[in-house]
């Protein structure tokens, strides 16, 4: 009997050291972690100071400014197109085959769309007539088309006709050959 008194008086001792023990964990945990934030933020602290020389002076003397940026607006691209423009592709004087090609006018705003749509008969024209003489097709080879020289001369000859830079680019959509 003696033992198991002794059994049940270290067993409460144990009970009773235990929440000892836990109360004692808790606080060097807390403690520690005041520690290692309270370090961690006057270093952080200490770091954004900003530096001064032995004078007293800061290093750095520029001070960023910031600077809005506006959206960038695109500009209004608008296309005016000429279905079914027939080039013919000759060479010494002979036919070889026509170019017929479907081309958009790029310009930017309704008004200058609007101008070219109006001149567009105009510039399909000016263009045949040109072309009625010269040849569409490259010097080395006479039946493909060269369309950097193309694109080239009918953007020329649409901003003349309109009597204005109105036109921005060609692009060339659509491309066969008969």
């Amino acid at each position: 009997m003696a033992n198991e008194e002794k059994n049940e008086e270290e067993n409460e001792n144990e009970e009773e050291n235990k929440p000892k023990a836990s109360k004692k964990l808790l606080i060097i945990g807390l403690l520690a972690g005041l520690i290692v934030g309270g370090g961690g933020a006057a270093a952080g602290f200490f770091l954004l100071l900003p530096a001064h020389d032995s004078d007293g002076t800061d290093d750095k003397h520029e001070v960023e400014e910031v600077i809005e940026e506006k959206p960038v607006e695109l500009p209004d691209y608008q296309y005016a197109r000429m279905d079914r423009l027939q080039l013919p592709l000759f060479y010494k004087g002979r036919i070889l085959s026509y170019a017929v090609m479907d081309i958009s006018l790029e310009t930017i705003g309704n008004e200058n769309k609007m101008a070219i749509i109006r001149n567009v008969l105009i510039i399909r024209d000016a263009l045949l007539r040109y072309y009625s003489v010269n040849s569409v097709g490259r010097e080395d080879n006479p039946r493909i088309v060269d369309f950097d020289k193309l694109s080239a001369k009918i953007l020329e000859v649409a901003n003349q006709e309109i009597h204005n830079e109105a036109v921005t680019r060609v692009v060339i959509s659509e491309n066969r050959n008969f």
